[in-house]
């Protein structure tokens, strides 16, 4: 092979095989990635790409020494959306089956609901719930609020409203004084129930009275932890009126 040097203004650049790469400043670590993946899965990457481009020597994004620098992203959160992109370029767009764990997931879901990637955002909404150890539910609704996930809103809200804990006033800062009244007034929805129990009187002998037996209604309420039988009640009625869902 030639180690000669040529002038590439005589020669065309193939369609397919010419990678276009870009720099990133991150913190203080230089990222350079091809710009396929950034174009193909995030309008805001691909518009920005798009712009007019100037004098290549100060072009942003094109050598280490003149970096696209990505401002409030740590270089962690960067590299886990990385991860996530090339695994789905590897897989075909799959979006499970990628090693990165709950906080490397969040760091997804931040990064690719502010740059639009939107294929990642699903993969990073689909993944608190799969083993070997679900999203809690306060974390779930402080991100369903944070990053406008819908679908997170109703499973979060009816675990919280089922666990005997009552709402902690630090759980209520993270998700917002307001959400949480709205939560304990849909916890509060627990009524005094009657029940009939049947009587079959007894004979001073001992023995039960074959002749008749009759039911008495029974009403009872005491103080104490919140039943475990809360768990089992379905809210979710109260929950969509309360939350409009």
């Amino acid at each position: 092979m030639s180690n000669s040097t040529v002038s590439n203004s005589g020669y065309s650049k193939h369609l397919e095989f010419y990678t276009y790469t870009v720099t990133f400043l991150v913190e203080d670590c230089l990222f350079r990635i091809t710009r396929g993946p950034l174009e193909a899965e995030s309008t805001v990457f691909r518009d920005m790409f798009l712009l007019p481009q100037g004098d290549p020597e100060t072009i942003e994004g094109q050598s280490d020494a003149c970096p696209v620098i990505l401002q409030g992203v740590s270089k962690n959160e960067f590299e886990s959306l990385l991860r996530a992109l090339m695994y789905r370029l590897v897989q075909h767009g799959a979006n499970r089956g990628s090693d990165l764990d709950h906080e490397q997931w969040i760091s997804v879901l931040k990064l690719s609901t502010m740059w639009d990637f939107h294929g990642l955002r699903n993969a990073a909404v689909s993944h608190p719930d799969t083993p070997p150890q679900p999203l809690d539910p306060i974390d779930k609704l402080e991100l369903a609020l944070q990053y406008d996930i819908r679908e997170w809103l109703l499973p979060a809200l009816l675990a919280l409203a089922r666990r005997s804990a009552p709402i902690s006033v630090e759980e209520g800062r993270r998700i917002g004084f307001e959400n949480a009244l709205k939560l304990a007034s849909v916890r509060e929805k627990l009524q005094l129930g009657t029940v009939e129990e049947t009587v079959r009187p007894r004979r001073r002998d001992g023995g039960m009275a074959p002749a008749y037996e009759y039911s008495t209604p029974s009403r009872c309420l005491v103080l104490g932890d919140r039943d475990k039988e809360a768990e089992k009640l379905d809210y979710t009625p109260f929950i969509r009126k309360a939350f409009d869902l």
